[in-house]
């Protein structure tokens, strides 16, 4: 059977028009929609709003791409083209500065930059706002839960490798540890790294005592809990101890299922921590769905790389049909350079989600520290601390305004949550 089944849908297509000059973008946008299985089609183009009025007396259209330039053109063109029924304007920019400055006068009206990935495309043209209704925002906080929660499960999470998912969750572990919190720190990851990140001996004990456990087809709760901490491996910061749970083989890892995973992190639960720290890879897979599950704080990892996005959109589709309605989810940003002046505003409006903390690029002082064997924790006058203490408070606030990164660590062209 085929799973992408559209039942009812009977060819129809969104008719789309395209308002812009540059011939070679107009035939790209074409080109792709005619041999694409989306249900878009790309049914008129031309340079001017005139032209499209004209063409508009005679058909329908259902999405405009808009090019900004057109606006100064006609200072009326939002009321011509809803009186023309067009459902959606989506205004195109070469400008990403625009993006920080232009306010929507609508919520049928849209602005994206014109060089991004067609995936970006294609979701915009098919997000619809239903009238009366407010943009379902997917990253929340919820005060009561955070509060009465006393063991918290933060797992982080990226679409994406290589945006420094590990080091945001070896670091969130050691500052809560170094507050004298009891911490495991657990890598769920296929190709695991927190080992080497503490010089830990390659996957001598850890998730490969537990999964061979289970593999034996024994699941007495007791004993796998035992097994558990015998698999625990201790390290130090700053003379406090925090335990690590290695990972097994990539083999071993990337075999895990739904069933395996809950047993583990079901046993997990009951031991004796303030807080379970979880890293993990960017796949989709059973494992990680049940990890996301049993998470009462969820961080999405990202950098400013908008071709990212669209895998994150995707993440999230899937997500929601957790229905975790409860839990805690956050959107942080790594190795955001000022002089980029990337819109993090546009971001946070391409995703449905907010912006909770902006770590800023460190990328030679993090490696340097890294090859070197030395957390980022064992230096506490380094100023990257903040940032990584303002992620931990998040899942814990337990610690003092000064010790934070100001504004959360929010910076230039971005908005604060």
């Amino acid at each position: 059977m085929d799973a992408d089944f559209i039942p009812g849908k009977k060819n129809q297509k969104l008719k789309v028009a395209i308002i812009d000059s540059d011939a070679d973008y107009k035939s790209d946008l074409k080109n792709y929609y005619r041999t694409s299985e989306d249900v878009i089609d790309i049914a008129y183009t031309t340079n001017s709003l005139e032209e499209f009025y004209q063409y508009l007396s005679e058909d329908d259209v259902d999405i405009v791409l808009l090019n900004e330039d057109q606006m100064k053109v006609d200072p009326k063109w939002y009321m011509n083209l809803v009186d023309r029924d067009v459902i959606k304007i989506i205004i195109i920019t070469e400008q990403l500065k625009v993006l920080q400055e232009m306010e929507i006068i609508h919520d049928n009206v849209d602005l994206l930059y014109k060089y991004t990935p067609i995936g970006t495309y294609t979701q915009r043209m098919l997000s619809f706002i239903p009238k009366g209704k407010e943009k379902d925002i997917f990253t929340q906080i919820n005060p009561f839960i955070k509060e009465q929660t006393d063991r918290k499960i933060a797992l982080f999470y990226s679409p994406k490798g290589g945006v420094g998912t590990t080091t945001i969750a070896v670091n969130t572990a050691s500052q809560l540890t170094l507050k004298d919190k009891k911490v495991l720190l657990v890598d769920f990851a296929v190709f695991g790294h927190v080992s080497i990140a503490f010089n830990l001996p390659q996957r001598s004990k850890g998730l490969v005592d537990v999964i061979s456990y289970i593999e034996q087809g024994r699941k007495e709760e007791t004993e796998l809990k035992e097994v558990i901490k015998g698999a625990i491996e201790p390290v130090s910061i700053q003379g406090k101890r925090l335990d690590i749970l290695c990972s097994a083989s990539p083999l071993k890892m990337s075999s895990l299922s739904l069933d395996q995973t809950d047993l583990i992190m079901t046993a997990l639960q009951q031991l004796d921590y303030d807080a379970i720290i979880i890293d993990t890879s960017t796949d989709l897979s059973e494992r990680n769905v049940s990890l996301m599950s049993f998470a009462t704080d969820l961080f999405f990892i990202m950098t400013t790389d908008v071709a990212a996005n669209w895998s994150m959109i995707s993440s999230v589709d899937i997500l929601r049909k957790l229905n975790r309605p409860k839990q805690n989810r956050y959107l942080i940003i790594n190795a955001y350079h000022d002089s980029i002046g990337f819109p993090i505003s546009e971001m946070e409006s391409m995703l449905s989600m907010k912006v909770s903390t902006v770590i800023p690029y460190k990328y030679q002082q993090i490696l340097g520290y890294a090859n070197r064997g030395i957390i980022i924790a064992e230096k506490p006058l380094l100023k990257l601390n903040k940032h990584y203490r303002s992620i931990a408070h998040l899942v814990d606030p337990i610690f003092k305004k000064s010790e934070l990164a100001k504004h959360n660590g929010l910076k230039k062209g971005a908005t604060n949550s």
